[in-house]
């Protein structure tokens, strides 16, 4: 619902007024001369998503490889709405925050860390020591293996030779490190 009203503070011939104060449940939406357009809001009217909305927020919570429709144009076509609107929606709450919380949703979730666990876990019983390695880190039993390259020099500045010789040294650590991890 829309009301125009006059403002409160009279009218000024070429002098700025100052804002009017925003009073809930009102939201400025449009100044046309002296009169403010003001949206009368329900309190519950931020905190809801359009049927379009929900429909695109489950779509793009769905993995890309499992996406019907398959493009982002394409879902614009079909949800009737241009492209624009749809990165719009992304970019202002509600749709943000209720995105974000899905999201956090769907990769927090125990099963699936369960499920990965238990993948790697079975990989690194069959002899795959990247699997085993992985596990292992994931569970806290191993720490990441921490590779410090000091030079006086920025990289910017530094030889062809003398890169290659880091690089080196660096693969050197890890080919000794991965010859000391064995699966039991």
């Amino acid at each position: 619902m829309v009301v125009t009203l006059a403002p409160p503070w009279g009218e000024a011939s070429g002098t700025c007024l100052p804002s009017p104060p925003i009073v809930p449940p009102f939201r400025y939406i449009a100044f046309t001369g002296n009169k403010v357009g003001l949206l009368l809001m329900n309190q519950n009217d931020e905190l809801e998503l359009s049927a379009q909305q929900t429909q695109y927020l489950d779509w793009l919570c769905t993995a890309p490889s499992e996406r019907v429709p398959p493009s982002k144009h394409k879902m614009a076509v079909h949800l009737g709405v241009n492209e624009t609107t749809l990165r719009r929606w992304e970019k202002r709450e509600p749709f943000l925050s209720l995105w974000k919380a899905k999201v956090d949703d769907i990769q927090g979730s125990p099963e699936r860390t369960q499920r990965l666990l238990d993948t790697l876990y079975s990989k690194a019983l069959e002899g795959d020591t990247k699997s085993a390695q992985l596990y292992l880190q994931a569970t806290n039993r191993m720490a990441p293996a921490t590779v410090t390259v000091q030079s006086s020099k920025q990289a910017s500045q530094l030889s062809d030779e003398e890169l290659d010789q880091l690089i080196a040294a660096v693969a050197e650590r890890e080919k000794s490190a991965r010859a000391q991890l064995k699966v039991v």
